[in-house]
């Protein structure tokens, strides 16, 4: 295994310069998922380091970040936008609501739902914590890439959401309607 920021000796048969490996051989460097779980992973870690120091973690910044974007949300449709088991929401949800960031009601139409929206205090720690740590590391991981190819990579990345829903023949959640769906990055 090569030592952290180091790359590893190159095997025989793997691909170069756009070269493919040999058939019968799967080339991780060409496999964009690979890629895309070690940007997540990393991204991940260096945000809960910096969440952690103003008492929030990576799971509090997605259920408060997508409630800001969608208020009133079941913990269903919580846990589909933000990939999180829903045992794990509703979790989450009532350690945010015993902080005062959140609210949890039971509708009268449906005893069964658990509806979830942010508080005053809840749209504050959104606006003056969550969003610039989390600002200052996506800008990190955009660090030298310009404006059209970011705009590119989100222009495939949503085309890519779409392909791997509808092969599950499910609706893409957030892209199948509201700003999100505009394409603006």
């Amino acid at each position: 295994m090569a030592a952290s920021g180091t790359q590893p000796k190159a095997r025989a048969g793997r691909s170069r310069g756009g070269k493919k490996a040999p058939a019968g051989r799967f080339d991780l460097l060409d496999h964009p998922m690979f890629f895309l779980a070690h940007i997540l992973t990393r991204f991940d870690g260096n945000v809960v380091v910096d969440l952690r120091r103003h008492g929030f973690s990576q799971s509090d910044w997605r259920l408060i970040s997508t409630l800001q974007y969608s208020d009133d949300l079941t913990l269903t449709e919580l846990a589909r936008i933000t990939t999180l088991e829903r045992s794990f929401v509703g979790r989450v949800a009532g350690s945010l609501e015993e902080r005062g960031l959140v609210r949890r009601k039971l509708p009268e139409d449906d005893r069964r739902t658990t509806r979830v929206s942010l508080t005053e205090a809840g749209r504050r720690s959104f606006a003056e914590v969550l969003l610039p740590t989390t600002a200052a590391q996506i800008d990190n991981a955009f660090r030298d890439v310009g404006p059209e190819d970011r705009a590119t990579l989100f222009r495939v990345l949503r085309q890519m959401m779409r392909n791997v829903y509808d092969v599950a023949r499910e609706t893409t959640p957030i892209l199948d309607g509201g700003p999100a769906a505009s394409g603006d990055p």
